[in-house]
């Protein structure tokens, strides 16, 4: 068949323009093979990589802690990306105010907000970073001795790039787009070229830390390509996941040779610890260790002395915003302080367990995953990040918990440091983003409390007003005359408020953040208000009411 294509080519254009035309096709063909790489082997020659592991491990480069002999010898904050990004001014000023908390180091969860190339420039942010934007923040981090740890999820947590059509086939069950499927060589290479490319971006500024995530997998091994490796592998979906977990870490360390691999610690507890041991993932992987509750209530004596059977070095992971519950709208920050204080305890009860328990990284998480609804955004988690950080700073003076609310209150030029629940920290402060931290946990939810407890309350509106009456026209004139005002003042008031916090957060963030707050927040009431009063305006013109009784059906009562 060959020969006669070539034939035909011969006969239709000539000798020498069908030699010309094949060159074409080759070179056009050796293009098409560079640009798109064949995917590697999920399965690598087991005598090669165990050789490969055994020489990275050998060059394993030797930690240099931040704070050595201390109680934690390195104390990071951790930036989520995946909502609420700061624009980059706002997020220069951020680092700032870490680095005079004495913190020694950033998490950077860049997400969609990464500046990604190639095929993954599809999962980019509408708002993403230019790559001058990230180094700019790389920069100022190291301007400021601060260690920069860049984190990308390579396991669970994929839904920024598996929610795509294009990416969609790498899913390991069509439904759930959070989980690779760890079986598909070309699913891995994309997971492989994300890393590859933030390792490329964050070299030049040093990368003592990678941390690959693999947290809150719920599901995997399911689908045909990891089947395929189980059966011919004869392999537990066990496994199958701490080999993926081993691919990835040993690819960090292959193409950042000078960096130690971090991981979320939740996958690895429920895992046989034998098999962990079998695939030597304790030489490679320093597991980070979090449970954002008041009294670290999931971890026991069990979890730890598993951990311990593999792992001679951990980390712990506390929060100061967005661990409380999902789309939480104003910060609680006695939970937090109540969180890493208790964090110190536990150490203490288990630290003994490991020869060397690292640090710590306090988090700032912003969504609970990729599609659920935003946290507290950073200008309400700044008071609460200063003070865990000195919280966690001050067990080595033991330093009361008054003392280490005056400091905070120092360096973010405050009157007080009060913590009570949702109650403004203090009445005077002034720190980047305080503005927008009085508008929203004072003005909004003071707004927004009053609206609704009258909207409850109110005489006119719980007679004439109700959903009863709007559903079957039934008002009286007279009523909702002095109802209209009682609406517009809310009405103008929510407007108000959501003026301030444009005017407030305009500099701090980009228009798609501040419309996603606002709309999740004083928008909901503000889109209620004017709801009830389209439907007031439609009962004023009702001049003539049906004869009862009206067709109601009692949703409790079955059909």
């Amino acid at each position: 068949a060959t020969m006669s294509c070539l034939r035909y080519v011969r006969r239709r254009l000539g000798a020498c323009s069908a030699f010309k035309m094949l060159v074409f096709i080759f070179v056009i063909f050796c293009l098409l093979q560079l640009a798109v790489p064949a995917p590697p082997r999920i399965v690598s020659d087991p005598i090669k990589q165990q050789q490969q592991l055994e020489q990275l491990i050998a060059a394993k480069p030797e930690v240099k802690n931040r704070r050595p002999g201390k109680f934690y010898q390195n104390v990071m904050v951790h930036f989520d990306l995946k909502g609420a990004p700061p624009k980059i001014p706002y997020f220069l000023q951020l680092l700032e105010i870490v680095a005079k908390t004495g913190a020694t180091g950033i998490l950077l969860e860049w997400e969609d907000m990464f500046p990604y190339a190639g095929r993954l420039e599809a999962v980019r942010s509408s708002d993403a970073y230019s790559i001058e934007e990230v180094k700019s923040i790389l920069q100022k981090a190291k301007s400021l001795n601060l260690d920069v740890v860049p984190l990308v999820q390579t396991f669970g947590h994929l839904e920024w790039i598996l929610k795509l059509e294009p990416f969609r086939k790498y899913r390991d069950q069509d439904i759930y787009p959070q989980v690779l499927c760890l079986g598909d060589a070309e699913g891995v290479a994309l997971i492989k070229d994300a890393i590859s490319q933030v390792i490329s971006v964050h070299s030049e500024f040093g990368i003592p830390y990678f941390h690959i995530g693999c947290d809150e997998a719920f599901a995997f091994g399911n689908c045909a390509a990891s089947r395929a490796w189980m059966d011919s592998t004869h392999s537990s979906r066990e496994e199958l996941a701490l080999s993926h977990m081993r691919e990835i870490a040993l690819h960090v360390m292959v193409k950042s040779q000078e960096t130690v691999v971090l991981a979320w610690n939740d996958m690895l507890k429920s895992f046989p610890p034998p098999l962990i041991k079998k695939l030597q993932l304790g030489k490679i992987i320093e597991p980070v260790v979090w449970d954002y509750s008041e009294d670290i209530r999931t971890l026991n004596d069990m979890t730890w002395e598993a951990l311990a059977e593999n792992f001679p070095v951990v980390w712990a992971s506390s929060a100061y915003k967005g661990a409380n519950f999902p789309s939480a709208q104003y910060i609680d920050i006695r939970h937090y302080e109540a969180n890493n204080r208790n964090w110190i305890d536990h150490k203490m009860m288990y630290e003994s367990k490991f020869s060397s328990w690292r640090g710590i990284i306090i988090t700032g998480w912003q969504r609970y995953d990729h599609m659920s609804a935003l946290c507290e955004t950073l200008p309400m988690g700044t008071p609460s990040l200063v003070l865990q950080v000195f919280t966690a700073l001050g067990v080595d003076s033991k330093e009361s918990q008054s003392v280490t609310r005056r400091k905070a209150a120092s360096l973010l030029n405050c009157s007080d440091f009060h913590v009570g629940n949702y109650d403004l920290v203090s009445p005077r402060c002034s720190f980047p983003g305080w503005e927008s931290y009085m508008q929203f946990q004072q003005t909004s939810r003071n707004t927004i409390q009053y609206v609704e407890s009258e909207m409850a309350n109110n005489h006119h509106i719980l007679g004439w007003l109700s959903p009863y009456s709007r559903q079957h026209g039934m008002a009286q004139a007279w009523y909702l005359q002095q109802i209209e005002p009682v609406l517009n003042g809310f009405k103008s008031q929510l407007q108000n408020n959501i003026r301030g916090l444009r005017k407030a957060m305009d500099p701090l963030f980009f228009p798609n953040t501040i419309d996603e707050m606002i709309y999740q927040t004083v928008g909901k009431k503000l889109a209620e208000v004017e709801k009830m009063i389209d439907d007031l305006n439609q009962l004023k013109e009702v001049r003539v009411w049906p004869r009862r009784h009206f067709p109601i059906k009692d949703p409790l009562v079955l059909p």
